[in-house]
């Protein structure tokens, strides 16, 4: 089972929201070895968790179970990303101003922190592990990167902004999904173009200004993202489709292709929403900013990862759903978010 995703653009928010004054208490660090054994029907979902002093700790939870990726040392970190291969738990993140990728909750540092960076997607295969990120050039342009088993590859001239969102790997094709910002020049109308890397050739997507998530089924590539016109959309092998028009902006975050079936998680207005073939299901219907990030599909049962808002509490709530059924990851005293869902197969 393969499953990647990271919408970077909407947690970058979070960050900049001032964290509550409440006696919160921080997962255990990862030092049960069981954590890190997966077995058949394991749902594991990465993200982070805030404390009371506005540090933040990447998070992974295992059936509902939450462990802290840090002793508490590192006092900013985040984890964006999580795919399972085998016996391996692989987690993609940042601790500090490093992009990081964990190992069965062992740290490897893919970076110096001499440039601004992050990572947001997983993928292995194989013996191969494959990151997508970006990572700031002399000039201040974020060049999108994709690292292969620890080394980097730049996929792009840095003479303007790009990043990579999602990779995924099919036979020997390696897919990856990202944006490109254009300056504005004197006009300053700043242009965002999607774009699909496949092994290392950019494809503009049409009608598009982000690209949030890659995944190939067969001989179909679909890209999950949004339009200029602040709509959620789906490409497939390059043609666009509308999933959402609505009154405010709407984007999607993952895609997943399970037999003859393609689901969707994002967010149409205030809603998270799951599309299943282009129709739509609202997840959580609060008043509040809520929207699903992440999708995976195993044995017909559907998981999808997200946040709940609500116009009672500043504090957005971690969410799985299973075929529809919420369960709360963390209470509203804690400021929590996630980014990425995988159940082991």
């Amino acid at each position: 089972m393969k499953k990647i995703v990271l919408n970077y653009l909407i947690f970058t928010a979070l960050f900049a929201v001032t964290a509550m004054s409440c006696n919160n208490e921080l997962p255990e660090p990862t030092e049960d070895p069981n954590f890190w054994k997966p077995q058949k029907g394991d749902v594991y979902v990465a993200g982070t968790i805030t404390d009371s002093y506005q540090a933040s700790f990447a998070t992974v939870w295992k059936n509902g179970v939450a462990k802290s990726l840090t002793d508490g040392t590192d006092r900013f970190m985040h984890a964006n990303s999580i795919f399972v291969s085998g016996s391996d738990v692989y987690v993609a993140g940042m601790v500090g101003s490093d992009a990081v990728l964990w190992k069965n909750g062992i740290i490897q540092y893919l970076t110096d922190g001499t440039r601004d960076k992050d990572v947001f997607s997983v993928f292995v295969t194989g013996n191969d592990v494959y990151v997508a990120g970006y990572v700031s050039n002399i000039s201040g342009y974020d060049v999108a990167t994709l690292w292969k088993n620890g080394k980097a590859q730049s996929l792009t001239d840095g003479t303007r902004d790009e990043r990579a969102y999602s990779v995924f790997v099919s036979g020997n094709d390696v897919y990856v999904a990202g944006s490109e910002t254009e300056d504005g020049g004197e006009s300053g109308v700043i242009n965002v173009v999607a774009k699909l890397w496949k092994n290392g050739e950019a494809q503009n997507l049409t009608d598009g200004t982000d690209a949030n998530s890659v995944f190939v089924s067969g001989n179909d590539v679909y890209v999950a993202g949004g339009n200029d016109g602040g709509d959620a959309v789906l490409w497939k092998n390059g043609i666009v489709q509308n999933l959402a028009v609505v009154t405010s902006w709407s984007i999607a975050n993952s895609v997943f292709a399970y037999g003859s079936d393609v689901y969707v998680a994002g967010k149409a207005g205030p809603d998270a929403v799951l599309w299943k073939n282009g129709v739509a299901q609202n997840l959580a219907t609060v008043s509040g900013w809520a929207r699903a990030v992440s999708v995976c599909v195993s044995d017909n049962n559907v998981y999808v990862a997200g946040v709940d808002g609500s116009i009672h509490s500043d504090i957005e709530q971690p969410k799985l759903w299973k075929n529809g059924e919420a369960q709360n990851l963390t209470d509203r005293t804690i400021r929590a978010w996630v980014c990425s869902v995988f159940v082991v197969e």
